[in-house]
């Protein structure tokens, strides 16, 4: 097998296509330099992972089923260290073969063929397959904007060089600069950027240079090994990279990706540049982005091309290659350093989206993942100059603004699992809205909390499941699970339901997180009675029941008896008048709702608390191990080929 920084388990397809420069010579597979895998099974019908004889091609059986688990596999693999648009596979079964062809949006399956009758057919396919690797390899899925960078090209070397440790890099820890210190002209480059650059040239993974559209332009970035990739065949499929500018020679954050082809769906630099240009605090750089030549997914289309018959229940999504870049490499969320800094760096972010929101865009996306640190230069109001770890609110491929509320942007719900409001997850169809954001920010700044500062939880991995990543199932959907629900419903963080007793950090996060629970509890009351009102004054006044078996006495057929009890016509008029008392919200909770609902006095909040007086020691580390996995699945996993193991996903992908 190839090397566990590019494939940790191991995995080894029968054989593959190379190119001739390429072959290898050391039995490993080469996930990196490969063309066309292909995949031997013995059996054609055991081995076979599709079926051509039932409307559903997935085939069922578990042993097919395994098979085609193991080409998914194959599949999001070569993706994951290659640069694709789709990928060609041969599945040969016994006497029979099969074409598969992978991109972002699923599988096109030819039918089984046999290839001992058919031999000529199966010779023709390979000896196509030949000449479109010599003249045309982007009809075999390599991507032309992406070109591969070998030992003996001076990219490589540059590449190498500027990944060498440098003297002149400022180091990013929080403190207070001398006079003089990192002042000038001069680009700052960050000790832990070239840091991570040179992580990412291992000698495993391949060196591209990638082209981005700027304008009319289009300018070169070096990368090697993605810092970030997403798990899965199908979607976005989105890289982060650490990128070397190949014009400035400045280190850029680079994300590829495929973005849902919806025709009222911004994209993400078109987003950041309307943010940059009204000045919004704490949003990355826009350096340049685009849609990457004509690349889009043709799965949904089917081997001929053509379009499908409409199925609602279909789950093709169509999605468009695409490529962003901005100045700010970034921190992940987990390196603050405590509870006050965490709390200034969800300010931040805060900051960030109320500002957004006054230009008219709303994020849809909080999440863990998309709350990022970087180290900045601030000046103080003497004058002395320091550096500080600000918050960067990221990922804004799924804004929209708000504006579109009830325009129609995408079929699917919107945002992290972990992270979303109970709202949303209870109602996957309804519009993201501001308090919805806001929610998001509270979970963030929860988990956490909870995670990696000191409190009274003594089993902070299997809490922090229950709370967010466990769900309800009912009537066919998936919705908010039962403990932060209840979380929501009460305005209480306990560690055990059945002793109520009280999440404890013994610091000013118990009074910040206990405030703004009540209010989101008091924000659900108020919004379930506004709604409710507003829907009885919008219905037509009911027609008053007769109760006409009450004041005429009348018999009804299936009863073997009369009532005889008459009514005073007066009580009868009460009866019909009356409704189910309803209680209405208190100017109190009203207030504490608008704290959640309004981005300002949200922001203004958590100021408030990150002003305090906090314990600099307060961050214990991960309370997670890294060997626990979580032991339930997140969400509907209904993906053919693939059962679900209750401990398939690590804690460390919640954040």
């Amino acid at each position: 097998p190839d090397s566990l920084s590019v494939d940790n388990l191991g995995q080894k397809v029968d054989s593959a296509l190379y190119t001739q420069a390429l072959v290898p010579t050391d039995s490993k597979p080469h996930w990196a330099d490969q063309l066309l895998p292909i995949e031997y099974k013995r059996h054609r019908t055991r081995g076979d992972p599709f079926d051509d004889t039932e409307p559903d091609v997935a085939a069922d059986a578990k042993a097919r089923k395994e098979v085609r688990s193991q080409v998914i596999s194959y599949a999001e693999l070569i993706f994951a260290v290659q640069q694709r648009l789709h990928l060609i596979m041969i599945l040969v079964l016994g006497r029979k073969f099969r074409l598969l062809r992978w991109d972002r949006s699923g599988v096109s399956v030819s039918l089984s063929i046999d290839y001992y009758e058919h031999w000529e057919l199966f010779c023709e396919v390979l000896w196509r397959i030949s000449v479109l690797a010599r003249f045309h390899p982007e009809l075999l899925g390599v991507d032309p904007s992406a070109t591969r960078i070998f030992p003996n090209n001076p990219l490589w070397t540059e590449m190498t060089d500027a990944g060498e440790e440098c003297t002149d890099d400022a180091d990013h820890k929080t403190r207070d600069l001398a006079p003089g210190e990192l002042v000038g002209d001069k680009p700052i480059t960050y000790a832990y950027v070239r840091k991570l650059f040179r992580a990412s040239l291992t000698m495993a993974w391949p060196r591209y240079e990638l082209e981005v559209p700027d304008g009319k332009n289009v300018r070169k970035f070096l990368v090697g090994r993605p810092y970030f990739r997403a798990k899965g065949m199908t979607g976005r499929g989105s890289r982060g990279y650490v990128a070397l500018d190949c014009h400035t020679k400045k280190f850029v954050w680079l994300k590829d990706a495929w973005r849902a082809d919806f025709a009222l769906l911004t994209k993400e630099g078109d987003i950041l540049a309307q943010l940059n240009a009204a000045q919004v605090s704490n949003v990355p750089t826009l350096v340049c982005h685009g849609d990457i030549q004509a690349d889009v997914s043709s799965t949904p289309k089917g081997l001929n091309g053509g379009d499908p018959e409409d199925r609602q229940d279909c789950p093709l999504r169509r999605h468009i290659h695409y490529r962003i870049v901005v100045e700010e490499v970034c921190l992940t969320l987990p390196l603050f350093e405590d509870g006050q800094q965490l709390v200034i760096i969800i300010y931040d972010c805060a900051l960030a989206h109320y500002e957004a929101t006054k230009v008219g865009i709303i994020h849809r996306d909080v999440s863990g993942g998309n709350i990022l640190i970087f180290p900045r230069i601030v000046t103080n109001e003497d004058g002395t100059r320091c550096i500080d770890w600000t918050g960067i609110l990221t990922d804004w491929e799924l804004a929209k603004g708000l504006s579109d509320a009830r325009k129609p942007r995408q079929a699917e719900r919107t945002g992290t699992w972990p992270y979303m409001s109970v709202a949303l997850l209870n109602r996957p169809q309804k519009d993201a809205e501001i308090p919805d954001d806001l929610e998001s920010l509270f979970y963030v700044l929860l988990y956490h909390a909870v995670r990696y500062l000191k409190s009274n939880c003594p089993n902070v991995p299997d809490w922090l499941e229950d709370f967010f990543n466990v769900f309800s199932y009912f009537d066919g959907a998936y919705g908010c699970g039962h403990w932060k629900q209840t979380a929501i419903q009460t305005g209480q963080l306990v560690l055990k339901r059945a002793t109520r007793t009280p999440l404890i950090f013994n610091s000013p996060m118990d009074e910040l997180l206990g405030s703004l629970l009540e209010s989101f509890q008091a924000y659900y009351f108020v919004k379930a009675y506004d709604e409710k009102q507003q829907k009885a004054e919008a219905q037509s006044p009911l027609k008053t029941p007769t109760l006409s078996i009450f004041a005429s006495g009348a018999s009804r057929p299936r009863r073997k008896y009369d009532l005889k009890f008459k009514v005073d016509e007066q009580v009868l008029a009460q009866l019909a008048a009356r409704r189910p008392p309803v209680r209405a919200p208190s100017e109190e909770q009203r207030e504490l709702a608008n704290i959640v609902s309004n981005p300002q006095l949200f922001v203004a909040w958590l100021q408030r608390y990150a002003m305090m007086d906090w314990a600099a020691d307060d961050k214990e580390g991960d309370r997670v191990p890294a060997d626990w996995f979580d032991s339930t699945t997140i969400g509907p996993t209904n993906v053919p080929g693939y059962t679900p193991n209750k401990r398939q996903r690590k804690m460390s992908d919640t954040s």
